[in-house]
C-alpha cells in the first residue's frame, strides 16, 4: 500500500531540474522564500488542542492541527494541491507531522503497542486524475517518516464513485454530500487498532466527519483525527458543546 503513482514518479524526477519559484509569493528563488516562512510562522494556531467546526458534526472526536489557513498558507496549499508544485511538500508535511504527533500522543494507553495507523483522506478519482497523483497521501506519506515508528500509514479510505470533489463545494453542498461516501477498501488493516485520519485542511469537518463514520465501521478501535490547516472559521475544543470524545 502507498507506492507512488506514475505522476508522483515524474514530479519527483523533474522537480530537481525545473525553474524555482517561491510557491507562496512567486519570487524567485526558493521554494518557500524566507519572507513566506515568517509569515507562516505569525499563522500558527495559538490554541493546540482539539478544534472543531461549527456547527459541529455529530460524533465529532476532535481535531488537531497546526496554521490557519489563509494568506500564504493558503496559496501554498493550493499551489501545492492544483498548481503542480510538489516543492513544498517538505515544509507542508514537517508542518502537518505536529498536528499527527500531538493526535498519537492523545490515543489512550492500552497493552497494544503496534503503531498508529495514519489514513489519509482520498480524493475522488476524477481529482486523482486531474492532477496526476494524490498530493494528501505525499504529505501524509512524509509526516508519518517524521512521526517515527509510532506510526504506520494505510491508505485504505475509498471514495464512493460518482461522490463529488468536496474541496469546489460550499459548506452547504458539502453537507449535503452523500453520508456514505467513503468505505475503508482493507478493513483489516483498521480493525481493532488505533487511528489517525489526516486531511490537509479542516473546513466545514463534512469530510473528515465522513472518513470517521467509515473506519468506526470498519471496527477501528479509537479514531482522532490531524490536519496540516484549519479556516479561521474553526473553534477550540473547550468553546464547544463536547463533555468528552466519543472514542
Amino acid at each position: 500500500m502507498g507506492g507512488a503513482t506514475v505522476g508522483e514518479t515524474l514530479r519527483a524526477a523533474l522537480d530537481p531540474v525545473l525553474p524555482v519559484g517561491c510557491a507562496g509569493c512567486g519570487r524567485p528563488g526558493e521554494a518557500v522564500c524566507a519572507s513566506c516562512r515568517r509569515e507562516l510562522a505569525g499563522l500558527a494556531l495559538q490554541e493546540l488542542g482539539p478544534l472543531a467546526p461549527s456547527p459541529v458534526p455529530r460524533d465529532w472526536p476532535g481535531c488537531t492541527g497546526t496554521l490557519r489557513y489563509e494568506g500564504v498558507s493558503a496559496r501554498l496549499m493550493k499551489a501545492f494541491k492544483d498548481g503542480g508544485r510538489r516543492d513544498p511538500a517538505d515544509l507542508l508535511a514537517r508542518l502537518l507531522s505536529d498536528a499527527v504527533a500531538r493526535a498519537v500522543a492523545a490515543v489512550p494507553p492500552h497493552g497494544d503497542r503496534r503503531p498508529v495507523v495514519l489514513v489519509p483522506i482520498p480524493s475522488a478519482p476524477a481529482t486523482t486524475r486531474r492532477r496526476g497523483d494524490r498530493p494528501t497521501a505525499i504529505l501524509v506519506r512524509r509526516a508519518a517518516r517524521l512521526v517515527g515508528s509510532d506510526v504506520v500509514m494505510a491508505p485504505v479510505l475509498s471514495m464512493a464513485r460518482g461522490t463529488a470533489d468536496r474541496a469546489g463545494l460550499d459548506r452547504a453542498a458539502r453537507q449535503d454530500n452523500p453520508a456514505t461516501a467513503m468505505r475503508v477498501v482493507s478493513p483489516e488493516a483498521v480493525r481493532g487498532r488505533d487511528c489517525v485520519l489526516v486531511d490537509d485542511v479542516l473546513t466545514s469537518g463534512a469530510t473528515l466527519a465522513e472518513g470517521h463514520r467509515a473506519l468506526r465501521a470498519a471496527d477501528a478501535r479509537t479514531v482522532r483525527m490531524a490536519v496540516c490547516m484549519v479556516t479561521p472559521r474553526r473553534l477550540p475544543a473547550l468553546a464547544l458543546p463536547l463533555s468528552s470524545p466519543p472514542d
